[in-house]
């Protein structure tokens, strides 16, 4: 069963919809976004590499980045985000 939103070792990790979603509550409340990073997570790890992370210097934009980001991103295994 698949998992909308996974806890480990303190960090969240959610799947496509629900980031999606959190970037419109982020929206909405104008809380930044500082980075965002797709991982494949694995029994024990959470993997990721240079091209699965995006660092936002400015907020300009941001929340469509991110979007965007996501959606283009998230595919295959690399199905879970976790945002900086």
């Amino acid at each position: 069963m698949r998992h909308a939103l996974i806890e480990r070792n303190g960090t969240s990790y959610r799947d496509k919809q629900e980031s999606l979603d959190y970037i419109d509550s982020l929206e909405i409340t104008e809380s930044r976004i500082h980075g965002l990073e797709i991982v494949k997570l694995t029994k024990w790890a959470a993997e990721t590499n240079m091209y699965k992370t995006a660092w936002y210097h400015t907020q300009e934009n941001v929340y469509e980045s991110a979007r965007i980001f996501i959606r283009e991103q998230m595919i295959g295994q690399w199905n879970y985000a976790e945002f900086k």
